[in-house]
């Protein structure tokens, strides 16, 4: 897996799914893990519940997995 450059990583907070109909809907992002951490922090105080925190991982740009095309 290639590095991502600075810009692209970000971090979102969502809530632990419970099960397999569970909607996680992370709404906001975060530039820095740490103010991620913070509100991931004060939503699990606040709801008495799990929360995530998503990072991104991977970028994928239109036509990045499309086949290769030989000309031969």
């Amino acid at each position: 897996m290639s590095v991502l450059p600075r810009f692209a990583r970000f971090w979102m907070v969502c809530r632990k799914p419970t099960g397999p109909r569970s909607r996680s809907e992370p709404k906001a992002r975060f530039s820095s893990l740490g103010d991620a951490r913070n509100t991931a922090a004060t939503l699990a105080e606040e709801a008495d519940a799990p929360f995530l925190i998503l990072e991104t991982v991977e970028v994928i740009h239109p036509g990045d997995l499309a086949p290769q095309r030989s000309l031969i």
